[in-house]
């Protein structure tokens, strides 16, 4: 009898441990899914508490792959709303190594941040290859839902670029062509239906069809209100619009109170391009009313948090091509690796035998195109390349601002000069800088430099400092055995890898293989010789 009761207090015990052991792990499971769900709710209007809360889940130990994969998406999107786009991709990329615990909508919304991402860094050419990328990896896709996901996805990325172009009406007529596809969509994603409805009223607007373009900023405004304001984002983005609108019109003092109620928001988000583009909103109404108090006040503003913009703005192009390129280099390696695995089981030693001085005559090929290809490139003087910015070049697109004909030669001649000096491979140049040196203000000089020479002022700076350090290369020996530091610094570049990034969008070729090229291509004109 003792041994039965001990028995079943034993049994009790056992049965109560399990008990509180599974209620414990319920406990936890939920917890984690409501704190994903604050994430996403949070993200929009308050992202640092986003990032908070993600950052906690991310130092659990018990937190499994396919959470961790959902969280660091939800972080990319915080950092996104802050308008930290380094860290954004930085997270957005990392999720490469998540892959298999990613669903398919989750790996589309991906590849749609991404495209987001790089459109805003203006690396147009990489977003659209993503775009591509995207389109052929779930063209064959047998879920009739996600099928219409992603073409309403796609169609909204295709329309921005052809905003971005100046082909509004195209943009209208996708965005029109898919529009049934996309409400059956909007009754699940509420986001897509805003960046929808948004996309729209900048088209219209692009287009001048004010009316248009009004009734669909309004409407995304009332659909974030609708939903609480949680998406203050997205609010900025149609308050900004809305504001756009009434510029056009001349209504400044309602300029003003849009711009007013979109900075309060971009505030309380931190982001600082968001600020910027609201103070030019504000800057013109200001002087339309001829308010020059507040004029110099959101001026001074301006001047404080601009190089901070730009310096963040440079920071993430050069992460953008760190991580595009390795992601490259991954993929190609996955291939090569799967391809020569093939081959040893189909075809054996002698299959590989060939195979390898296959390889080997690709890459004797690949090596004589690249000589040639740099041969050709180091003809380029610099004075060549500064006589290509010409005003004939200039893109035949309506002006942002209206700049005196006189004034645009002063500026231009003044160009030339500052082209001709070294003044370029100053480190502590900048748009502010090199306005007050002209004389000029940075509205005027980026808007000349944009037009004259289709590139903004920093890819203008960055050509001029690599085609000066070629033409050093070219012409001074010395310049070959000295380290790539030595040379980024010497050019402007405040870190090697900076210059080494930007040395290879130019060129297409890292520093070291353009240093190697023209040593052989020296030592080819001495055996001709």
């Amino acid at each position: 009898m003792k041994y039965l009761i001990h028995t079943n207090r034993y049994f009790y015990f056992f049965l109560l441990f399990g008990f509180l052991h599974s209620h414990s792990n319920a406990q936890s499971f939920l917890n984690k899914h409501y704190l994903s769900d604050d994430i996403e709710n949070l993200i929009n209007s308050n992202p640092d508490q986003a990032l908070k809360i993600a950052q906690y889940l991310l130092s659990k130990t018990n937190t499994s792959n396919k959470e961790k994969a959902k969280v660091n998406f939800l972080i990319s999107k915080a950092y996104l709303v802050k308008g930290d786009f380094s860290s954004a991709l930085n997270f957005l990329y990392e999720e490469k190594n998540y892959e298999d615990y990613l669903t398919e909508e989750e790996k589309i919304d991906i590849e749609i941040g991404k495209i987001v991402l790089l459109r805003e860094l203006t690396l147009y050419k990489q977003s659209k290859k993503s775009l591509e990328n995207l389109e052929n990896k779930f063209k064959n896709t047998h879920d009739s839902k996600l099928k219409l996901y992603l073409e309403g996805s796609i169609a909204i990325e295709k329309a921005q670029f052809l905003l971005n172009e100046g082909k509004a009406e195209k943009g209208i007529s996708l965005l029109r062509k898919h529009e049934s596809s996309l409400n059956k969509t909007f009754k699940n994603n509420k986001d897509l239906e805003l960046n929808y409805i948004i996309t729209l009223g900048q088209l219209y607007f692009k287009e001048s069809d004010l009316v248009q373009a009004k009734k669909h900023f309004e409407s995304a405004i009332a659909l974030v209100n609708n939903q609480n304001g949680e998406n203050v984002y997205s609010k900025i983005e149609a308050l900004q619009g809305l504001a756009g609108v009434y510029l056009a019109t001349k209504d400044h003092q309602k300029v003003i109170d849009l711009s007013n109620e979109a900075m309060v928001y971009a505030k309380g988000l931190g982001n600082l391009f968001l600020q910027v583009e609201i103070i030019q909103q504000q800057n013109l109404s200001y002087l339309a009313l001829n308010d020059m108090a507040n004029y110099k006040l959101t001026n001074t503003r301006f001047f404080e948090v601009q190089p901070e913009t730009e310096a963040q703005e440079q920071e993430a192009i050069n992460t953008a091509y760190n991580l595009i390129s390795d992601e490259y280099s991954k993929d190609y390696e996955d291939d090569k690796s799967g391809y020569l695995n093939t081959i040893y089981i189909v075809s054996g030693i002698f299959l590989v035998i060939i195979l390898v001085c296959i390889f080997f005559w690709q890459k004797t090929l690949q090596r004589k195109k690249g000589l040639d290809v740099i041969i050709n490139y180091i003809e380029i003087t610099r004075s060549n390349l500064i006589g290509s910015f010409s005003i004939t070049d200039k893109k035949q697109e309506p002006r942002k601002n209206v700049i005196l004909k006189e004034t645009e030669e002063q500026i231009l001649n003044k160009l030339k000069r500052f082209e001709s000096s070294k003044r370029f491979i100053n480190k502590d140049i900048s748009l502010a800088v090199l306005a007050g040196q002209l004389d000029s203000n940075t509205k005027y000089l980026s808007e000349i430099i944009n037009t004259h020479y289709n590139v903004n002022f920093n890819t203008y700076i960055n050509k001029l400092r690599i085609n000066y350090i070629i033409e050093k290369l070219k012409t001074d020996p010395n310049f070959i055995n000295y380290k790539i530091s030595y040379l980024a610094e010497n050019c402007g570049f405040s870190s090697h890898s900076s210059f080494a990034t930007v040395f290879k969008s130019i060129t297409g070729i890292s520093p070291v293989k353009f240093i190697e090229l023209l040593n052989q291509e020296k030592e080819n004109n001495l055996l001709e010789e």
